[in-house]
């Protein structure tokens, strides 16, 4: 088991490595340095940017949570995450080939390049980041968690905070070998083991559906339902997530990748063939509570019966499998982070200084996140239930940068504050606005706010991205 794991960990490491060839050359040609480390140079055809972006939707928490929300008896989170990721396609169907021209018009790497450049404000671009920032944060350690269940199960003897070290370790490496590029072809073998593992845990939970002995004689243990707000709630968080997906900072830069604008649309036009996944993972949870496979918490659900029905070598493919998904969107996240440091926050570095800043940002962030997995802290976890209220706060901006010439960035800055303060009083107050996610109400507070803002103080010289030649 613990051969075959590290196997697809060389393997992944031996990948990167390779990617690093055609990272070099993009530098050579005169390449902006510091963007072809960021977002590959805009290199990138339909079908790697479909595995970088479309397969990094899909994390560990596809394989460990999904099944475990499922064997807690999570109904409306079922139609939580099928709702949301069926419209997510589509929304990045429309804005992704937007946002492609709109960081090639002003040569962007990350959502606050585009906001400066745009509307001429610094101070948009700092809010912008630092808000990015503190949102990302609580992702790397969630990745992280995932990431300890599984390496704490694989090898039981070895102290935990040394394996989440290793893993952070090759995580540093695929980023500093070749940034974007490391993370796109060693996301082919990520999706390649994920679907695999799942087709092949879920084509045996079936065959062996009727089976007396495939699980333990201990009854699954009784779990509460998982939490939700009623239909009102998941319905509008299910359009808060919809729209956010495409303003998601590592989003933005995977759709900077791409050659083309058409490369992201034939991207989402086969996104959903990944669906297949969802429906083998609720038969792996169902399976596990026919024949009582007792597990240790929900989310170890897919690991228990992946051993209770595969080979011990086959097991540490599956293994390998979950920890490179956490791998793979922390390599993304550590992407999304740096550049807001050394290209927004911190201004006037080069090429070479944001490169060699971004891997020391990139080794902070990952041992702090870390650290954060031994720590009881709320804000954590409070963070990561926020992460979408604050994240789609800047779709009013964009959207009004493609159509309306004269919004100032006055209008901006005061959309995404009034909504910021909206969610944040909403939050420690522990009010429920009519059940509805209190993320959409800020998102209609801001984008009112902005048309005020505009009708009342207009930008002068301005332009709208749409109509430009």
């Amino acid at each position: 088991m613990i051969a075959s794991f590290v196997l697809i960990m060389a393997l992944s490491l031996g990948i990167a490595l390779w990617a690093r060839r055609g990272h070099k050359r993009g530098q050579g040609q005169g390449h902006d340095d510091a963007r072809a480390f960021f977002v590959a140079g805009g290199q990138f055809g339909a079908l790697l940017f479909f595995f970088l972006s479309v397969g990094e939707t899909y994390s560990i928490a596809t394989m460990l949570g999904f099944p475990g929300g499922v064997y807690a008896g999570g109904d409306s989170f079922v139609l939580w995450f099928f709702g949301y990721i069926l419209l997510a396609g589509p929304c990045l169907y429309f804005l992704g080939p937007w946002i492609w021209r709109a960081g090639s018009l002003y040569g962007s790497a990350t959502i606050p390049d585009f906001f400066r450049a745009h509307f001429d404000s610094r101070a948009l671009e700092i809010l912008i980041a630092a808000g990015a920032i503190v949102l990302l944060v609580p992702i790397g350690t969630m990745q992280f968690l995932g990431m300890k269940l599984v390496l704490a199960a694989l090898v039981p003897q070895a102290p935990v905070m040394a394996l989440l070290g290793a893993a952070g370790l090759l995580t540093f490496a695929y980023v500093a070998l070749a940034g974007l590029r490391a993370s796109a072809f060693v996301a082919v073998l990520k999706d390649v083991l994920m679907l695999g593992s799942i087709l092949l845990v879920g084509a045996l939970a079936i065959t062996h559906w009727n089976g007396a002995g495939a699980g333990t004689a201990a009854a699954a243990p009784s779990l509460p339902p998982a939490a939700g707000g009623g239909l009102p709630f998941a319905i509008s968080t299910i359009l808060l997530q919809a729209v956010g997906f495409a303003m998601i900072p590592q989003n933005w830069a995977f759709i900077f990748s791409a050659r083309d604008p058409r490369a992201i649309q034939r991207a989402q036009v086969i996104a959903p063939l990944y669906m297949v996944m969802f429906p083998l993972l609720m038969v792996v949870a169902y399976f596990a509570q026919r024949h009582g496979i007792a597990v240790p918490r929900p989310d170890f659900v897919f690991l228990a019966v992946a051993m209770a029905l595969l080979p011990g070598w086959v097991v540490g493919l599956v293994m390998a499998a979950v920890v490179l998904s956490g791998l793979m969107i922390l390599s993304s996240v550590c992407l999304a982070i740096a550049p807001l440091f050394t290209r927004n926050l911190v201004p006037g570095l080069g090429n070479r200084a944001q490169q060699g800043w971004s891997k020391v940002v990139i080794a902070v962030f990952l041992a702090l996140s870390i650290l954060a997995t031994q720590a009881k802290v709320p804000l954590i976890a409070t963070l990561n239930n926020v992460f979408y209220f604050g994240i789609v706060q800047t779709l009013p901006g964009f959207v009004g940068a493609l159509l309306v010439a004269r919004m100032p960035a006055r209008g901006v800055l005061a959309g995404i504050g009034a909504a910021g303060v909206f969610i944040v009083w909403v939050r420690l107050a522990g009010i429920s606005p009519g059940g509805i996610n209190p993320g959409l109400i800020g998102l209609a507070i801001n984008a009112l706010v902005v048309a005020a803002c505009t009708a009342l103080w207009p930008r002068e010289g301005g332009r709208a991205i749409i109509g430009r030649d």
